[in-house]
C-alpha cells in the first residue's frame, strides 16, 4: 500500500469508501441505543435524556432556537454554540421533510411514543455525518503530510474505534470539534507550503468555529496558528490574517457573543473553577496514567498506540513542516486534559485524529507485507471492542430492565437511593431521592431501597458496601452480557462513559 502522494488513484478511492462502509456499518444499527421507554411513568419524570447524560441538554439547547424568526441563540453556552445550533438547523429540515410528522419539539417535550425515538435518532445522525467528515479529514491529512497509505492507515485507526464509535452514536459536540480541528490542521499545513492570504483567513475561521464548538479546541489552535506564523515569510501579516479569521470564526461559531457575553461568562464559569468531589479527584500524574491507560485500551487499542508513540518518535527527528502541527496537536491535547479534571473517554477525542495519523505515518514506512500485518493488527483491538459496543447497544438496556421491577415492588412515595435520578428515570414526586450512595452513611440512614450502578469511576464508600450486605437483601440484578473484553484488556477500570451502554444495575431492599 506505498501509494504515491502525488494524484488520487482508484486504489485509494475504492480503500476509503470501504473505510466509509465500514464505519457506518458499525454506528448505524446503534441509533436508537440507549433511551427510555416512553411509558406514562417516564413521561411523568419530566426527564428527557437518554442514558448518555447531556444528550438532552443539546437536544434542550437546540430547542431554544427559532430559526423562522432567524433566531438562532441556543442560551446553552458552557460547551459551545456551534454544534447547538447545528443540530437546530438540521432537526428544522428534518421537521420540513415530514421526518416527525409535526414539530419535532412536541415529539421532543412531550416523548411521542416512536417520534421521541426518532428525534434523537436524527440528531445522532448529525454527529455520524460530521465522523465519516473526519474520517476523510484524517485522510488528507495523513495524505499531505505523508503519504496515500499513511493517510488511510490513519482513517482506518479513527473509523475503528470505538470512542469515536460512541461519540458518533450520541447528540454531543465532539465530533463537530474533531472535524473542525482536522480542517484547521490540513489548511496549517496547505499555508506552511504556500503562501496565501485567503488560506491564512480560512485557516483562522477554521481555528475559531473549532473553539466554538468546544472550548478545549483552544488548546490546540492557538498553538497551530503560532507555528504557521512563525514559519511563514511574513509573520506579522500572517497573524494578522489569522487572527482576523478565528475572530469571525468565533462570530460565525457563536454570534450572540456580543449580546449575550456576560451570560456566557457566567455559564462557563462554574466550569473552570469547579472542584472535583473527594471520591474523585486525581491527582496530575494519576489522570495522566490514567488517559494513557485509556487511550491504550478504549480509544486506539496497544498495538496503534505502540505505531503512534512510534511515528511521533520518526516526526520529531525528521523536522518536516507538517510534522510539527501533528506533534503540536497531540501536546495542546495532552494539556486540554488538565483542566477538565476527570479521565473520561469524550475528553479523549481530539487526541485521536493526531495519534492516528502518526500510527498511519509509522505503518506506511514500512515495506509492504510488514505494513500490511502490522496495520492489520492494529485494527484487531479496536474493531472488536466496537463490536462489543455495537452488541451492547443493540442489547436491552439494562436501565430500562430495572425499571419495570421498581415500579412494580416500590411503593409509591418511597425513597429510592440511587446514583442518578434519571438512571432509570423516576419521578421524585413517586420515588423521592433516598440518601446519597457516596455521601452519607448508609449504615446509618438505611434507605428502604437501594439502586446500586457501576458507572462510578471510584469504589464505592465502605458504609455503602457493609450496609449492603447486611441489612439488605438482593431483590434483582440488571446486566449485559461481556463479550471481547481482551479487545479492551477487560472492564475493569472502565471510564463511566464507556459503561453507559450496558452498566451493571442491583436493586436492594431493606431487610427491616
Amino acid at each position: 500500500m506505498n501509494l504515491p502522494a502525488s494524484n488520487v488513484t482508484r486504489f485509494e478511492v475504492v480503500a476509503l469508501l470501504l473505510i466509509l462502509v465500514g464505519a457506518l456499518a458499525l454506528r448505524l444499527p446503534a441509533m436508537k441505543w440507549g433511551l427510555p421507554p416512553t411509558i406514562p411513568q417516564v413521561i411523568a419524570s419530566g426527564i428527557r435524556s437518554s442514558y448518555s447524560f447531556d444528550e438532552d441538554d443539546v437536544l434542550t439547547g437546540a430547542s431554544h432556537t427559532r430559526p423562522w424568526k432567524l433566531d438562532f441563540d441556543v442560551r446553552e453556552y458552557h460547551w459551545g454554540a456551534l454544534h447547538l445550533e447545528m443540530t437546530a438547523l438540521w432537526l428544522e429540515m428534518a421537521e420540513v421533510a415530514g421526518v416527525f410528522g409535526g414539530p419535532w419539539r412536541q415529539a421532543y417535550y412531550q416523548m411521542v411514543p416512536g417520534l421521541f425515538e426518532r428525534v434523537y435518532a436524527t440528531a445522532r445522525a448529525l454527529s455520524v455525518f460530521l465522523g465519516l467528515v473526519s474520517i476523510v479529514l484524517v485522510y488528507i491529512v495523513g495524505r499531505e503530510v505523508e503519504s496515500a497509505a499513511a493517510g488511510l492507515w490513519a482513517a482506518a485507526v479513527v473509523a475503528a474505534s470505538p470512542v469515536h464509535l460512541l461519540a458518533s452514536t450520541q447528540v454531543r459536540m465532539d465530533l463537530t470539534m474533531m472535524a473542525m480541528l482536522i480542517l484547521t490542521v490540513w489548511l496549517g499545513v496547505r499555508a506552511q507550503k504556500q503562501w496565501q492570504p485567503w488560506l491564512l483567513i480560512a485557516l483562522g475561521i477554521a481555528g475559531g468555529l473549532a473553539i466554538t464548538a468546544k472550548y478545549p479546541a483552544a488548546f490546540v489552535v492557538l498553538p497551530l496558528l503560532v507555528i504557521v506564523a512563525a514559519d511563514g515569510r511574513f509573520p506579522f501579516r500572517s497573524a494578522a490574517l489569522m487572527t482576523l479569521g478565528t475572530i469571525a470564526g468565533c462570530w460565525m461559531g457563536q454570534p450572540y457573543v456580543l449580546t449575550r457575553f456576560s451570560e456566557m461568562v457566567s455559564q462557563i464559569r462554574p466550569y473552570v473553577i469547579a472542584q472535583t468531589p473527594a471520591p474523585f479527584k486525581l491527582s496530575l500524574m494519576g489522570l495522566l496514567r490514567l488517559t494513557f491507560l485509556n487511550v491504550a485500551r478504549f480509544l486506539v487499542g496497544p498495538v496503534a498506540l505502540g505505531a503512534a508513540l512510534a511515528g511521533i518518535c520518526r516526526s520529531a527527528w525528521r523536522h518536516r513542516q507538517g510534522d510539527w502541527l501533528i506533534l503540536s496537536g497531540l501536546a495542546g491535547t495532552v494539556l486540554s486534559l488538565i483542566p477538565l479534571r476527570w479521565a473520561l473517554l469524550r475528553y479523549l477525542i481530539p487526541l485521536l485524529p493526531f495519534l492516528a495519523i502518526a500510527a498511519g505515518i509509522a505503518i506506511a514506512s514500512l515495506t509492504r507485507w510488514p505494513q500490511w500485518v502490522v496495520g492489520c493488527t492494529a485494527l484487531v483491538f479496536p474493531v472488536c471492542a466496537s463490536l462489543a459496543q455495537l452488541h451492547y447497544m443493540i442489547s436491552p438496556h439494562p436501565a430500562n430492565q430495572i425499571l419495570p421491577v421498581i415500579l412494580n415492588s416500590v411503593t409509591p412515595g418511597t425513597p429510592v437511593s440511587r446514583l442518578l435520578v434519571g438512571l432509570p428515570p423516576l419521578d421524585t414526586r413517586v420515588y423521592p431521592m433516598g440518601p446519597s450512595l457516596f455521601f452519607s452513611d448508609l449504615t446509618k440512614e438505611l434507605p428502604p431501597w437501594v439502586l446500586m450502578a457501576d458507572l462510578p469511576d471510584q469504589e464505592y464508600p465502605l458504609t455503602t458496601r457493609v450496609a449492603l450486605k447486611d441489612r439488605y437483601d438482593e431483590i434483582a440484578e440488571a446486566r449485559s452480557g461481556r463479550i471481547l473484553a481482551w479487545a479492551t484488556l477487560g472492564e475493569s477500570g472502565a471510564p463511566h462513559d464507556w459503561k453507559y451502554t450496558h452498566p451493571w444495575m442491583t436493586l436492594y431492599r431493606r431487610r427491616w
